[in-house]
């Protein structure tokens, strides 16, 4: 799919991510900005309040210069601490389900973490990370250049899996019975092509769809479908979900046979 990052790990067994898209990552630096402001409003506050009797042009400037490293330091170190202290994750991301990584899956590092949050002022330019926005919309992977630069990439957070869930993926896919009149042979013509990895891989598809988007579904069950009738040395044609589910339906008939 389209919208993964694919990882093939040393002991060659591929680790799939899926690429948090520019809608989801806007968000996240909404809530983050958000809260980087009531920060600043806080240490604004506390600075008009301790240099208050001060009033002469020269305390006025000192104010100035202490309120713009307080605001650098607060608008940097922000993302720095909360991605080294939660592993690529700032509230932000976190209330969304995302995290930071580098490239090839690994964890996210100090040195690159500081890199993708110094290049945060370029992404900001002209004003409201109008260019990283930009280079977001044209990176297939919908990194900004603080990412190009360091290495990185923003990921959805895959959800827990309980014994429950792990059960369910196990246990054979409900699929509509054969008709009543149906032969007891399978209805498929050389059902012994198909190897169980193919009735399993058939099986996880129709396990799955509902949770696709329309358009990778339909990729999808068309390759898969035509992959099978392939096998069997059928032509193409009809829909590729029913017969997926026929070609279930009756390998299961041929298996217990």
């Amino acid at each position: 799919m389209d919208d993964r990052y694919l990882v093939e790990t040393p002991e060659i067994i591929d680790l799939a991510y899926d690429v948090a898209g520019l809608g989801s990552r806007c968000l996240a630096a909404a809530i983050d900005t958000l809260l980087i402001l009531l920060v600043l409003g806080g240490l604004g506050a506390a600075l008009f309040f301790a240099v208050g009797q001060l009033v002469d042009e020269a305390a006025g400037s000192l104010v100035l210069a202490a309120w713009s490293l307080l605001s650098f330091a607060a608008l940097w170190g922000y993302y720095l601490a909360f991605e080294l202290v939660w592993a690529g994750q700032t509230p932000g991301k976190r209330a969304l389900g995302l995290r930071a990584v580098r490239e090839g899956g690994r964890p996210l590092t100090a040195s690159a973490s500081a890199v993708r949050n110094l290049v945060r002022i370029v992404d900001f330019l002209p004003f409201g990370y109008g260019l990283g926005t930009l280079v977001m919309f044209a990176d297939r992977r919908s990194r900004r250049l603080g990412d190009l630069a360091a290495g990185t990439l923003v990921v959805r957070e895959g959800a827990a899996i309980s014994l429950d869930r792990l059960t369910a993926q196990s246990a054979p896919v409900l699929i509509p019975p054969r008709a009543p009149d149906a032969p007891p042979t399978p209805l498929l013509p050389d059902l012994q092509r198909i190897a169980a990895d193919d009735y399993e891989l058939a099986q996880d598809f129709l396990r799955r769809r509902d949770r696709l988007a329309p358009e990778p579904r339909a990729r999808m069950a068309a390759q898969l479908a035509a992959a099978l009738r392939a096998r069997l040395g059928l032509p193409d044609g009809g829909e590729p979900e029913l017969f997926i589910e026929h070609l279930v339906r009756e390998y299961r008939v041929y298996r217990d046979t």
